[in-house]
């Protein structure tokens, strides 16, 4: 009987500690370098995460892309990425919450970098704010976004703001 007993246990350790032979290839693989082009690559993966950001912020696709830009990488060290985030249509809410939170939204996604094992391949350099001409054309969204600015930095009342002022131009 302690035969049978030490003979299954043993069966039971060879199934524990078998090597890689049995395993099947579904399994998740853990080594970034191992994976290839495959999984898109880090600015794969910066995308997905910058714009998981935006989504959870409200900014649609259509509002608003995401390009990674990888700015060198020198020999032996880490490859260094800049998100940018374009602007291409008038979504007052989404806009607004890109240009004041710009800030915020960059440390969020530092935040997440170092959170992640991108940290350990790469280095994120920060966002940039890019706006297509196409916004640049629109007389609504122009007029609109100057009403809020001058409603919200203005210091003086609005009937002291000359036609000749800079900040009238905006």
């Amino acid at each position: 009987m302690q035969r049978s007993q030490k003979s299954a246990f043993t069966d039971f350790l060879r199934r524990v500690f078998r090597t890689d032979q049995g395993k099947s290839s579904c399994e998740h693989q853990t080594d970034y370098k191992a994976l290839g082009h495959a999984s898109g690559g880090l600015e794969a993966e910066y995308q997905r995460l910058v714009e998981h950001h935006l989504r959870r912020w409200g900014v649609s696709e259509a509002c608003a892309s995401v390009e990674i830009l990888q700015m060198e990488q020198r020999r032996g060290k880490r490859e260094v990425f800049v998100a940018t985030i374009c602007l291409h249509s008038w979504d007052r809410n989404s806009v607004l919450r890109v240009l004041l939170g710009l800030p915020m939204l960059d440390k969020k996604i530092r935040q997440a970098v170092a959170a992640l094992w991108l940290a350990d391949m790469s280095e994120f350099q920060g966002l940039l704010l890019k706006v297509s001409p196409g916004l640049h054309e629109s007389a609504a969204a122009t007029s609109e976004l100057r009403r809020l600015l001058v409603s919200l930095t203005a210091t003086r009342e609005p009937q002291e703001i000359k036609a000749d002022d800079p900040v009238s131009q905006v």
